[in-house]
């Protein structure tokens, strides 16, 4: 049997200020199916937490473990959530208050090359009161332009232009990361086009503000979100890399080039920047269960279980984590505790499209009698199709097209893999769904044959 296919969290639900629309709209779900723990199935037709775990109100317990493999292709409807906060910001916001000048009451403090004086010129007062002032696009040009003006002017003392430099650097970035946030707005509406625009605009600012102030590591790491937003990934690395030497101490810098190193499948790179991530912020659950996948996925499967029980400790209501140590339990066999934590996860989120398929999928295919249960997987599959609206993947048809056979509905099994065949164009999950049409057309169900080890 294959191994699943693993995916990572990009950000984290107590850090608002990392990447979230990754790659755009196209950002990958989880690509693998896994078992809702060993449980008697009776009726997931039904709405109440137990029922809609396949068990029966008042059923007490786990029932012993079953043997069983996920099928490796089979495609999620919807991507999880992966720890990102759909209202945050995609970039990591520059501070609030503009750089001051030395001499200015809101921050008395001299540049590293500028002695502290008692006064400011007043056309410089007032050019921080307007960036300091600004909301929008159209006031960060206005700031720009009159900063260049300053910096242009060669009568003007070089501290002084030294300053606007400065000034210009910080409003240029927050510029690119009003315009990201604008972006992703965007996205989110489907106007990917406009979606687009924007980011290259936010892009230019960015690149703008370095040039400004090569030592500004929120512009770094503001472009290198973008960079990686449009799939250059390796010079997004390299700018993630530059705003953690600029500051050591910035945990998103280090989870998001793990998230990349994660998707180059550079394991152990990932791993060691979730690591240093986890020693900067230790009570955030996601980076646990972002280091958890990347061990999982380089075979440290103990290190994995071990970093998704600290995640659930730290998480104890949130379904996507119970889910995902419920996964990495199921592939190494560890039925009983996979049980508990899917159980755990379905209870907390018992109408999950995900969820429902998972369930789906043990009660038509699992090799025990115990946990086989056609009817209620037929019932759970069209659970999961309602949920997943008027689009429901591929997957999610050959899930219940591997239901309706498990059921005996042989012909109509046929026909759900001839329409999961029409959806798709991924090699992989087209040859699984042919072979199982093969079966089916011969009158036999698919069960499993086992657990991955």
């Amino acid at each position: 049997m294959r191994e699943p296919v693993r995916k990572h969290p990009v950000s984290s639900p107590n850090q608002p200020n990392l990447i979230r629309h990754w790659l755009g709209s196209n950002r990958p779900s989880k690509t693998w199916i896994c078992l809702v723990g060993p449980i008697t199935f009776s009726s997931l037709a039904l709405t109440a937490p137990d029922e809609a775990l396949g068990q029966s109100p008042g059923q007490s317990s786990l029932a012993p473990p079953a043997s069983f493999s996920p099928p490796g292709s089979a495609k999620v409807p919807g991507a999880r959530s992966n720890g990102s906060r759909p209202n945050a910001p995609r970039t990591s916001w520059d501070e609030q208050v503009a750089p001051a000048a030395p001499g200015m009451l809101e921050r008395n403090q001299a540049t590293n090359d500028q002695p502290a004086s008692d006064r400011v010129a007043p056309d410089l007062q007032a050019l921080y009161d307007r960036a300091q002032a600004a909301t929008s696009v159209i006031e960060y040009n206005s700031v720009i332009e009159s900063c260049r003006t300053v910096i242009g002017d060669s009568t003007r003392l070089s501290s002084e232009r030294t300053y606007t430099k400065r000034l210009l650097s910080w409003a240029a970035n927050r510029r690119g990361e009003l315009r990201s946030d604008m972006a992703g707005k965007m996205v989110a509406s489907q106007q990917f086009d406009d979606a687009e625009k924007l980011d290259r605009s936010a892009a230019d600012d960015f690149q703008l503000s370095i040039q400004f102030d090569p030592g500004r590591w929120r512009a770094y790491h503001n472009l290198g979100i973008a960079r990686a937003l449009t799939g250059n990934i390796d010079e997004a690395i390299e700018l993630f890399s530059k705003t953690i030497e600029l500051n050591p101490k910035f945990v998103d810098a280090f989870n998001n080039r793990g998230e990349l190193h994660a998707r180059n499948r550079n394991w152990k790179q990932a791993i060691a920047d979730f690591g240093k991530a986890i020693e900067l912020s230790p009570d955030d659950s996601a980076l646990h269960r972002a280091r958890a996948s990347a061990l999982f996925s380089n075979g440290d499967t103990e290190a994995a279980l071990s970093d998704f029980q600290s995640a659930m400790k730290l998480a104890p209501e949130s379904a996507e984590t119970a889910s995902e140590y419920a996964d990495t339990c199921q592939s190494m066999g560890r039925w009983k505790d996979a049980a508990e934590a899917y159980q755990k996860s379905l209870k907390l989120a018992p109408s999950n499209p995900q969820t429902l398929q998972n369930a789906a999928w043990m009660m038509a295919t699992c090799p025990e009698d115990f946990y086989r249960n056609p009817e209620a997987a037929v019932k759970t599959a069209e659970r999961a199709v309602r949920a997943a609206g008027n689009a429901p993947s591929s997957s999610l048809l050959h899930v219940l097209g591997v239901a309706q056979a498990s059921h005996g509905d042989f012909d109509t099994a046929v026909t759900t893999l001839n329409e999961a065949l029409q959806t798709t164009t991924d090699p992989s999950l087209r040859r699984e769904i042919g072979e199982h049409r093969t079966l089916f057309q011969r009158k036999r169900p698919f069960v499993q044959s086992g657990p991955n080890k």
